[in-house]
């Protein structure tokens, strides 16, 4: 049932001392998401508890260096683990063949030998875990191209490229004007096809946008009486529904897309995660008492379907045996941006907590000019952003250079409280910083005056 964020790298255009660039991780419980992913972020993973194996989806914001430059090692140092651990497991294959060939006949050491020599060929032929990577157009031919020109071989790894097309700053299938035409004949970069940097295990996919101008990366169907359990890979014995928190590697929600406004011509995309509504918990005397024995039942009553009791005379309903119920947890990150449109604000709204960049200071200048010329936001309009969409927990990041200090990060979460009135609880981000977001999401109501809170907020969420 986990659902935490950890941050590894909260800086902003450059790297520093103390802050790596963008890269934000979601824990699922068995699996990892990275949003955005800075030069950097290969060896921040090395300081963490994820595993790269965990990782099976990446989201792009936009294409500036600093959000993407290290999407290629990462691809390859995930690539490696599991190679690592495909040979793990062909070596024990190994073993037990080896083992089973003494027991025939002691005096043949040549199908030993046969065996190594194939092991490669094995490898291979086995079945390659997906990675999945969603972002702006131009995102499949940058992979493609640092791959092809730096001689690196994918073999063991399924890479996924879903760009999604449509939007109003894109520079591919629907631009217009000068960004994003071709002119005197050229190829549109973010677009084309270009044979040459084809490789066998990375494909290339487009997600259209939706007539509310977001985009549905994933939306599992809701839970009915008809849904059929997953055949999970736990193996723990339990027959679980779609919206098990426990499912591992099987565990879907939903997630969706809009665009931000950053800068004319680069399209930058938010992107929102939230669970399937989560099964409740059921008081299991209560439902025996009704005439409901330990079955499949008791996972429809926990997703809030009625059933029948098991001599089919009656009906037994979820308010009626459930003790708790919780509701979905969500997630929200707003990477660069000068502006906020309608969709992705909606798309926002109660959120348990929404990562906001804080590139820009009021108090240092950072006033409407500087915000549309630099295409970024200041701390104080992060945290009204947060007041008016009903988000829980703002978490500040993508500080400048600058940012570092206690005094002048005080001065920033004082800012953030100012436009925030006291609506939500706010943190300062910092690399290698962890946020768990409890089963049921965050159940509190800020009622404190801004600028009082600094030890109260820091720790609960610090690790």
């Amino acid at each position: 049932m986990e659902f935490a964020i950890t941050f590894l790298g909260t800086g902003g255009g450059s790297p520093t001392m103390n802050r790596n660039g963008s890269c934000t991780a979601l824990r699922l419980g068995g699996q990892t998401w990275l949003f955005d992913v800075c030069e950097g972020t290969h060896r921040q993973l090395q300081f963490t508890r994820i595993s790269p194996m965990s990782i099976n989806k990446i989201f792009i914001s936009h294409l500036h260096g600093d959000h993407l430059y290290g999407i290629v090692p990462v691809i390859m140092g995930i690539m490696v683990a599991h190679k690592a651990h495909m040979n793990g497991i062909l070596m024990m294959k190994q073993r037990r063949r080896e083992m089973q060939s003494r027991r025939r006949d002691r005096r043949n050491d040549n199908r030993r030998l046969i065996g190594v020599e194939t092991g490669g060929e094995d490898l291979i032929m086995m079945e390659k875990p997906t990675l999945e990577i969603y972002g702006p157009p131009g995102l499949y031919n940058y992979i493609g191209m640092v791959l092809s020109l730096s001689c690196s071989k994918m073999n063991y790894l399924n890479v996924k490229v879903i760009e999604l097309v449509g939007g109003k700053e894109e520079r591919g299938f629907s631009s217009s004007g000068s960004s994003g035409s071709n002119q005197r004949g050229r190829r549109n970069v973010f677009t084309s096809h270009y044979p040459e940097i084809q490789t066998p295990l990375l494909t290339r996919k487009f997600l259209e946008q939706n007539d509310d101008r977001t985009w549905i990366i994933d939306a599992p169907e809701p839970v009915t009486a008809d849904t059929p359990v997953v055949d999970s890979k736990n193996r723990d014995g339990f027959a679980r529904l779609p919206n098990d928190t426990n499912l591992g590697t099987e565990r879907r929600l939903h997630i969706k897309a809009a665009e931000l406004d950053h800068l004319s011509g680069v399209q930058t995309f938010g992107y929102v995660v939230e669970e399937q509504p989560p099964p409740g918990t059921i008081d299991k005397d209560k439902a025996v008492a009704l005439g409901v024995k330990p079955s499949r039942k008791y996972g429809l009553l926990k997703c809030g379907i009625s059933v029948p009791n098991d001599d089919g005379t009656g009906e037994v309903h979820p308010s009626q045996v459930l003790s708790n119920v919780f509701r979905p947890r969500k997630f929200s990150l707003l990477a660069d941006h000068r502006m906020v449109p309608p969709p992705m604000a909606r798309l926002c709204t109660n959120s348990d907590i929404v990562v906001h960049e804080a590139t820009l200071s009021k108090k240092l200048g950072g006033g409407t000019e500087r915000i549309k010329a630099r295409g970024h936001q200041n701390a104080y309009n992060a945290g009204r952003f947060a007041q008016i969409s009903g988000c829980k927990v703002l978490a500040l990041n993508h500080f400048g250079g600058t940012a570092f200090g206690e005094s002048l990060m005080t001065d920033v979460l004082t800012e953030a409280r100012d436009g925030n009135g006291g609506a939500s609880e706010i943190v300062a981000t910092y690399d290698f910083m962890e946020i768990s977001v409890p089963r049921g999401g965050y159940d509190f109501d800020k009622k404190v005056s801004s600028g009082t809170q600094l030890q109260s907020v820091q720790k609960p969420f610090s690790s």
